[in-house]
């Protein structure tokens, strides 16, 4: 039972790590900022899921209190880029020489 137990968490943590990959392919790629946070923080979120993995695997119970701290500071990043974002936009000229109006 122990095996298959070490197996489950090895194979989560490949697809985890699989999936952390693709999401930064968009972070480079992604056409618009609003495309690259996202992706930045899907990434955060997957690796808050590999601290949770990895707690499990060698039983340290001190990863998930990271895990914790780190998925707070990840939503208090998104809030502050949220809130930044619409400024910037603003702030951009329109092609016709003005100032953009969405």
């Amino acid at each position: 039972m122990e095996e298959l137990r070490r197996w489950v968490l090895a194979a989560g943590a490949l697809v985890l790590a699989l999936l952390i990959l693709a999401v930064l392919v968009r972070a480079v790629l992604g056409p618009r900022p609003a495309d690259r946070m996202t992706a930045v923080k899907m990434a955060s979120t997957l690796g808050i899921g590999e601290l949770v993995l990895l707690s499990l695997r060698l039983e340290e119970d001190f990863l998930v209190d990271i895990a914790l701290v780190m998925a707070l500071l990840s939503f208090l990043v998104v809030v502050v880029a949220s809130r930044l974002m619409p400024r910037r936009r603003a702030e951009q000229p329109d092609t016709a020489g003005g100032k953009r109006r969405d």
